[in-house]
């Protein structure tokens, strides 16, 4: 089973929490390429592209100024505690158990606009590059075109026979795989609150319902859809009648 998710925006690389051991993303030189790109980009044209203030182009400005491939512990934290977004309060990483962690560590991936594919363990620095701007990279126009290829090959590698992947990204990030090339089904989710008698989606309760099931799958070991469906927080429950093979939807 692979699970996937979509990083943050906001993201704190202070946590305490420590990993076993952390590891070097399997696409630094790619990361390094678009940093490169981005470098010479002024907060002008950052603030433009990525629709922020001139406050926070600045600020990410300077970042892509001190990036570097090979940071050092104290400028970089291990990617399962450096996003700080709804769907990572959800999963709540700190508060995890040694075994939930190596649960991760194996089945758990996160899309990443600079990094491509993320493993828990993977030390990145503070960033902000999401997968849906339009950025070129060489002959790529882009980010979806330069990663497709490359992501969707690598979570194939990593895919063992009759494995599943749970689609808990966002429609941004999910489109960066190549469907018809991966070797597993994907399973989709969606997550609503009844309101007189009617499904309603929240998006933060989305966000934060996502981060709850990469949670409840590494506290329970989940190994197959129906350790899946078992998914019990926070008052959600399986919707049987409005489940499809291909997605399941809970309710609360």
């Amino acid at each position: 089973m692979k699970i996937i998710t979509s990083p943050a925006k906001l993201m704190d690389i202070t946590s305490t929490a420590k990993f076993p051991r952390t590891t070097t993303p399997k696409f630094i030189k790619e990361a390094e390429l678009i940093q490169s790109h981005l470098k010479e980009k002024t907060p002008e044209f950052l603030s433009e592209m990525m629709e922020i203030s001139p406050k926070l182009a600045d600020e990410n400005w300077q970042r892509n100024q001190d990036w570097k491939p090979n940071p050092t512990a104290k400028h970089s934290s291990p990617a399962l505690y450096a996003f700080t977004g709804e769907v990572y309060r959800g999963l709540d990483a700190q508060t995890l158990s040694e075994d939930a962690v190596s649960y991760l560590q194996k089945n758990y991936r996160i899309l990443s606009g600079l990094y491509g594919l993320l493993k828990p363990s993977d030390k990145i620095m503070l960033y902000r590059l999401e997968m849906g701007r339009k950025f070129k990279i060489q002959q790529y126009w882009n980010l979806y075109e330069f990663w497709k290829d490359k992501i969707t090959k690598q979570l194939n590698s990593e895919l063992k026979s009759k494995e599943i992947i749970l689609n808990l990204a966002s429609a941004e990030y999910i489109k960066v795989l190549d469907k018809k090339k991966l070797k597993a089904p994907i399973i989709n989710f969606d997550f609503y609150e009844m309101k007189s008698g009617k499904p309603k989606t929240i998006v933060v309760y989305t966000k934060h319902a996502r981060g709850l099931m990469v949670r409840f799958c590494a506290e329970n070991n989940a190994t197959t859809l129906d350790d899946v469906k078992a998914f019990n927080l926070e008052g959600y429950r399986i919707n049987e009648e409005m489940s499809t093979p291909q997605r399941l939807v809970f309710t609360r």
